[in-house]
């Protein structure tokens, strides 16, 4: 071990020509290594100053000690002023020593070397190792309380064998180890010091390792396990672990805090990569892990299991879509209805889709779609044979009628899927070929009535669907909206029958003919009878009426029979039986 210089010794006062007190100096040898040798003895080396021209050489002094603070005694006089190296027989404990020049020189002062011990540097004391990255891993620690400390040796232990890693100088107290690869397993770490004179101290004797966590997993299990060794050594111990989490490379998550070395998780069908970060009982180190990746479990339940819309497509048609993750490891997949929501029946069973990454559909072509709304949900399962539910989705039934007040009255069954909500629902009408919005009612309204009178001189069928607009809000973050339609539901208003009580061929009012309101595209039948239940006109076209002739004459006047039958498209008859006058 070196210490400061010191001034001690000769001190003469020498008076010159003026009466002043002056002093002069002699620079000692520069005492730089102090080696204790095998058989027990010390072997001194020095590097000696430039002659002083003050006067002749007497020798270099040597100074030792078994206690630093001496008292310091004269080993010897080395008379050769070239000589560079002194031995020491046969020393016990530890000594101490300095050098000074001499020369025959009154009233110099003799500056003495630096203090050097017997004893080896004692070895840095570890704060923490930690990974830095996928090929680093960093080792803080403090200098040496060995001021003749040179340089320090790191060390890496493998299978309790102390092997040099590499040597670095003494003016930092970090080192990268870039040579050993973190993510194989638990590095750990010791470090000596060594003096200028290459004097290697003690190891260290309390080793520091790295975190090295891995998973635990299991076929057919969602459920797993992260394991990761003790950090070792911390002055108090580990405070607590901190477990963090990616998911498919998002940024790193919080997931857990725990005083054990392991931790359950839920093996999903994301890609997950884990490090866990040590605390020291101060808290004034930490030390992260090694990052460990899972990919996503090959056999995962179905996760994300959504029903994205339930529609009518068409008569006795459903369209039923369904969105799952992607990577669910997905073997066998069924279609359930029911009525209630509670109770459901599989009525298919589906062949897996190609592609999981969209939103797919089934078309359910058995539904009674004019007369129920039903409920769906699927069944999956995986190859672990574990069955998972998705969500459910119910379709509208849109019914109604027709007033005799020329109103027509609609009322539907409300739209439903888990994690949606109704916005509102939009009424369209077709009176000839093309569906026309009509109005849009609030989510809460589930009924609507308009007069069909605006259209009492077309078709008397009016035909209605109703479209729930919905939004959509998944757990897993997706936010969708879909348009869900009704049944197609027809309302036929009663046909209107006018008849007039009499007629005159040869006056104003010449053909007789009945007056029909919302009668297009219906089965008609107009027939007049004589009084004995002879036929006299018939026909099928509303547009034609009896002009009174009967085989090319002109009946008699009097009064005659008719009926008018009208059907509609449903089978319902309309029907008008009375007597007209022909006035001639």
């Amino acid at each position: 071990m070196m210490f400061h210089k010191k001034t001690v010794c000769v001190l003469l006062l020498l008076l010159g020509s003026f009466g002043i007190a002056r002093s002069q100096t002699w620079q000692a040898p520069d005492l730089q290594c102090v080696n204790v040798l095998s058989n027990g003895d010390i072997f001194l080396t020095w590097s000696n100053p430039a002659p002083d021209a003050c006067g002749p050489f007497i020798g270099y002094v040597i100074y030792g000690s078994t206690n630093q603070s001496g008292p310091y005694i004269i080993i010897d006089t080395v008379v050769n002023q070239l000589q560079t190296t002194y031995i020491i027989a046969d020393s016990v404990g530890t000594w101490f020593f300095f050098m000074e020049s001499l020369y025959a020189c009154p009233g110099y002062i003799a500056l003495t070397s630096d203090t050097v011990d017997t004893q080896k540097p004692l070895p840095p004391v570890i704060d923490y190792v930690t990974v830095v990255s996928s090929t680093n891993t960093l080792i803080q620690f403090q200098h040496s309380a060995s001021p003749d400390a040179f340089a320090y040796i790191i060390y890496i232990v493998i299978g309790g064998v102390n092997f040099p890693l590499d040597t670095i100088f003494a003016n930092t107290n970090q080192y990268i180890d870039s040579i050993n690869n973190p993510n194989v397993g638990a590095l750990t770490y010791l470090i000596a010091a060594m003096d200028s004179c290459g004097n290697t101290g003690l190891i260290s004797t309390v080793p520091h390792n790295t975190l090295f966590n891995y998973a635990i997993t299991t076929n057919c299990s969602s459920s797993a396990r992260l394991v990761w060794n003790a950090y070792n050594n911390w002055v108090g111990g580990v405070d607590h672990y901190e477990v963090f989490v990616s998911y498919n490379n998002q940024p790193t998550l919080f997931l857990l805090s725990t005083n054990d070395t392991t931790a359950v998780f839920n093996y999903s069908a994301d890609s997950m990569c884990f490090s866990v970060l040590a605390y020291s009982d101060t808290s004034l180190f930490t030390s992260a892990s090694n990052i460990y990746c899972l990919p996503p479990n090959p056999s995962s339940p179905v996760q994300d299991f959504y029903i994205r819309n339930v529609t009518v497509a068409g008569t006795g048609v459903i369209d039923i879509f369904y969105s799952l993750d992607a990577q669910s490891d997905l073997r066998t997949l069924k279609l359930e209805r029911g009525n209630d929501g509670i109770n459901f029946n599989a009525i298919a069973v589906i062949d897996v889709p190609a592609d999981l990454s969209v939103i797919n559909y089934y078309s359910d072509s058995t539904p009674l779609t004019n007369e129920l709304s039903y409920y769906y949900r699927f069944e999956a399962q995986d190859s672990c044979g574990a069955k998972t539910y998705s969500t459910i989705g119910k379709s509208i039934w849109l019914d109604g009628g027709a007033y005799s007040s020329l109103v027509n009255h609609l009322e539907w069954e409300t739209f439903f899927v888990n994690y949606g909500e109704v916005v509102n629902y939009t009424v369209f009408r077709k009176v000839l070929n093309t569906f026309d919005s009509v109005t849009t009612v609030s989510f809460v309204q589930n009924d609507y009535e308009e007069s069909a009178a605006p259209f009492i001189d077309k078709n008397g069928t009016l035909c209605y669907l109703v479209i729930a607009t919905d939004t959509l809000n998944f757990p897993n973050g997706i936010i969708d909206t879909v348009r869900s339609s009704s049944n197609e539901l027809c309302i036929d208003q009663l046909v209107k029958i006018l008849v007039p009580n009499a007629f005159a061929p040869n006056g104003v009012n010449t053909v007789f003919k009945p007056v029909l309101r919302f009668a297009d595209n219906k089965t008609y039948l107009f027939q007049v009878y004589n009084r004995w239940g002879g036929l006299l006109f018939s026909t099928k076209n509303s547009e034609e009426g009896w002009d009174g002739f009967y085989q090319g004459r002109l009946v008699e006047q009097g009064v005659y029979a008719y009926l008018v039958q009208v059907v509609d498209n449903e089978g319902y008859n309309s029907e008008r039986k009375g007597t007209v006058m022909l006035l001639r």
